[in-house]
């Protein structure tokens, strides 16, 4: 597939709201747009995945073709968007199939994956919807890049964050939650205004007040993607003892986030030992319930509640 860059620039004085990683989350979505007070003034730049895999898929992309009716709203391309579905017409193919896969403006450059190479010299787009952990390559640029594709809590090692991350160093921005895709994902809108850069998130996992207050856990760890393998030690009902193949750390680790590979490894999903901070009355995202404990999400923070 051969690449295609989209050059504009924005109209002066308007805020600019930027959505990945949607998912067919038909309902989040509209929720968001809401949440963040969406105008027709905005500028909306929704960076790919638009319509697979979550359960919506048919109207999320129905919806997604009226906005992009706004000379304001831009839609790029991702990795997931592909025009095999036999539910969509012949109208929807054609408008996915002409979708840019990089836009660049005086100030930004959008793109689902990343630049490979750093620049715009290769030409296969595959390269550049598709480019996993792309803030761990070492790339620098002279304008700040907006991604999505790689869910950031991928890149957290201590306290996991679904949050956008901004990296000033390499002007480097990742803003994909990892709505439909990780456990305790969510869906993040990323907003360029006069203010500089803030977000917006949310998500569709049960709330619960929190009855007492505790501390942040110190010297956290985080289990991300890459370094998911774990072997067993000791098999319990609900959680087992596990080692971590790459510190040699041992955890008890829930028995359900534990998963075997196509080779045969096992696996965690997405784990932590952190404990949020939180005050009685506050409100978490429950992602999975102990009984004793809850894996819970605050402010976009994922960590153990003790009950």
């Amino acid at each position: 597939m051969r690449l295609v860059v989209k050059r504009t620039d924005f109209p002066q004085g308007k805020r600019i709201i930027c959505i990945s990683d949607i998912h067919g989350s038909f309902e989040l979505l509209k929720e968001l747009l809401r949440k963040v007070g969406y105008a027709g003034g905005d500028i909306l730049v929704l960076l790919g995945d638009l319509y697979t895999k979550g359960c919506q898929g048919h109207d999320t992309l129905k919806y997604i073709i009226e906005l992009s009716q706004s000379p304001n709203v831009y839609v790029l391309r991702g990795n997931c968007d592909w025009t095999t579905e036999e539910y969509l017409a012949e109208s929807e193919k054609t408008w996915l199939e002409g979708l840019p896969h990089v836009m660049e403006t005086t100030q930004y450059i959008f793109v689902h994956g990343g630049l490979p190479h750093g620049n715009f010299e290769t030409k296969d787009a595959i390269q550049y919807m598709k480019n996993d952990a792309y803030m761990e390559q070492g790339y620098k640029f002279d304008k700040y890049v907006i991604t999505g594709h790689w869910p950031t809590i991928n890149y957290t090692h201590e306290i996991p964050s679904y949050n956008p991350i901004v990296d000033d160093k390499s002007r480097i921005i990742a803003i994909d939650g990892g709505n439909a895709i990780v456990s305790g994902g969510q869906l993040n809108a990323f907003i360029i205004d006069n203010d500089g850069f803030s977000f917006e998130y949310v998500d569709d996992l049960p709330k619960r007040c929190v009855l007492k207050p505790q501390d942040a856990s110190e010297d956290a760890m985080t289990i991300t993607w890459h370094d998911r393998f774990v072997e067993l030690i000791e098999q319990g009902a609900v959680f087992s003892r596990y080692r971590h193949l790459k510190t040699g750390k041992v955890f008890d680790l829930p028995n359900d986030r534990i998963w075997t590979d196509k080779a045969g490894s096992l696996c965690v999903r997405q784990w932590t030992d952190y404990l949020l901070p939180l005050d009685a009355g506050d409100e978490v995202s429950v992602i999975k319930d102990y009984s004793s404990k809850l894996l819970a999400k605050k402010d976009g923070i994922m960590g153990w509640v003790i009950l």
